[in-house]
């Protein structure tokens, strides 16, 4: 058994290719890509490596940004929007995710940010609000907070960027999903995420694009779901990408929509936006 890669990501990449520039200017004109496309995988056979290998195929490997929007709708029928931009770049060397997530949207909330680090295992998450004007790091009951007044908690918001979940992994009965053909990955998470016990991921067999992820109890109720917009699965070759995604909190009877622009890759992404003491800084 493996861990899962990308059990809720979607958020698998359009890549168009750029360099970093001033803050307001747009990226260069695309340029041709040279990223491997993953081999063909028996479906019949594949194994959770080969699944997990495909799905990293769709994934930036270098410096990269993506705007994010948030729509959330409580059961009372209140609406909140929040606009964020989505910083990505693996660790040199290691290829270890990095991820930070800067809220631009609305005003009360501009300016707070939120740092993942992944090495050697394990994960470290650092929040900084402007209000407190001090770094915290996430640990805990903490993780499983609504963060923002979403549906995304700490613990959902790197299945953006489709990082790993941490726990024995293996592949159960394939699905249909939104009329695809898809993989389904089943995870024993870690204790670090006290809210779930198990994950589930429904992988579409041709792009390995992740469409759903079940996020259950311990009683092995599904609490949250994650699923895409299959209609915005799109191609740009060699790549796969969602859009659109609805993060569903069904003990709370609410929901979170999310839409992503494209990413745009960056040449040059300084380090300081990785790092715990500088991550909330608008580094260029």
């Amino acid at each position: 058994m493996k861990s899962a890669f990308a059990c809720a990501s979607g958020l698998a990449v359009m890549l168009l290719a750029g360099t970093a520039g001033a803050a307001g200017k747009k990226p260069a004109a695309p340029e041709p890509e040279t990223a491997a496309t993953p081999p063909a995988l028996n479906v019949t056979t594949a194994t959770v490596n080969e699944i997990n290998t495909c799905s990293r195929g769709n994934l930036a490997d270098r410096g990269s940004l993506r705007d994010v929007t948030l729509m959330s709708k409580g059961r009372d029928g209140k609406e909140r929007t929040l606009k964020l931009k989505l910083f990505w770049k693996p660790a040199k060397g290691t290829g270890e995710g990095r991820l930070n997530v800067r809220v631009v949207e609305p005003k009360d909330l501009a300016g707070a940010s939120y740092l993942l680090i992944q090495k050697e295992g394990a994960e470290q998450l650092y929040f900084y609000l402007p209000a407190a004007n001090k770094v915290q790091q996430v640990s805990g009951e903490d993780l499983n907070r609504p963060l923002w007044g979403t549906d995304l908690s700490y613990s959902d918001l790197k299945q953006l960027q489709g990082l790993a979940a941490t726990g024995p992994t293996t592949r159960i009965a394939d699905q249909l999903v939104a009329g695809l053909p898809s993989y389904v990955l089943e995870t024993q998470l870690a204790d670090g995420t006290p809210q779930y016990s198990k994950m589930r991921s429904y992988v579409d067999q041709k792009s390995c694009v992740p469409l759903r992820s079940d996020f259950l109890d311990k009683s092995g109720k599904t609490v949250k779901q994650l699923e895409a917009d299959a209609s915005t699965l799109s191609e740009l070759e060699p790549y796969w990408f969602v859009t659109a995604y609805t993060m569903k909190d069904l003990v709370r009877n609410s929901q979170t929509a999310v839409e992503l622009s494209d990413v745009y890759l960056l040449e040059q992404m300084s380090e300081k936006n990785f790092a715990p003491d500088t991550f909330y800084l608008k580094n260029e």
